[in-house]
């Protein structure tokens, strides 16, 4: 599963999203036979996408992980795509962000059985107003979930704070885990990227089994 952030635009509009996205599919096909991706954005709550499987990458990638630029003049503005349809309802850009309402709307979706899923929750400078985050993960705890927060290099963001400090002062939540990378994710090489991912993951599952 994708969460990925609208609450600013640079993120779709550089491509940052998009590259997340290929690397989920990537990871999708080695973990599942039927390799299908979910997917949601969330700005003050999270919105459901369309799954997609890596065969379908690139064309869902062009479709919902990215956003024009917005041109200077509105003649030249270029033909939306449907994640640009939908940017209103979604309020992308707008600045509203909630991660715990995310995390609880998909925590929700998440089946109580079969296989764990795995969810790579984009982050993109989150600043918790509360310890509302913490709660939800905790509620989450035993849950059949691993959250795989990934995030930019950013020393003051309060979200990544919270996550750093789970494993010292709540390790009774096994199932949260903060990857930053290199000092850019896209930078990261797929490597790296996918064992940095998928290390606690696997890690978690032999404990749940």
């Amino acid at each position: 599963m994708l969460a990925f952030p609208g609450v600013s635009r640079y993120p779709l509009e550089s491509g940052m999203v998009a590259d997340v996205a290929h690397r989920a599919a990537s990871m999708a096909a080695f973990l599942s036979e039927t390799s299908e991706v979910e997917a949601w954005v969330y700005t003050s709550r999270a919105h459901r996408l369309p799954s997609f499987t890596p065969a379908e990458a690139s064309e869902w990638v062009g479709e919902w992980a990215v956003l024009p630029k917005k041109p200077l003049f509105t003649q030249d503005a270029a033909p939306g795509n449907s994640l640009a349809r939908h940017e209103r309802q979604f309020g992308l850009g707008d600045g509203e962000e909630d991660v715990a309402a995310a995390v609880r709307d998909i925590a929700q979706s998440v089946s109580g059985e079969g296989v764990p899923t795995l969810v790579l929750f984009y982050l993109w400078a989150t600043h918790d107003k509360g310890p509302t985050l913490g709660d939800r993960l905790r509620e989450t705890a035993d849950d059949n979930v691993f959250w795989q927060f990934l995030s930019e290099n950013s020393p003051g963001d309060d979200v990544q704070t919270l996550l750093k400090r789970l494993p010292g002062e709540a390790p009774d939540i096994r199932n949260v885990h903060l990857y930053t990378g290199w000092e850019q994710l896209d930078d990261t090489p797929h490597y790296f990227f996918c064992r940095g991912v998928l290390k606690p993951f696997m890690r978690w599952r032999r404990l749940r089994s």
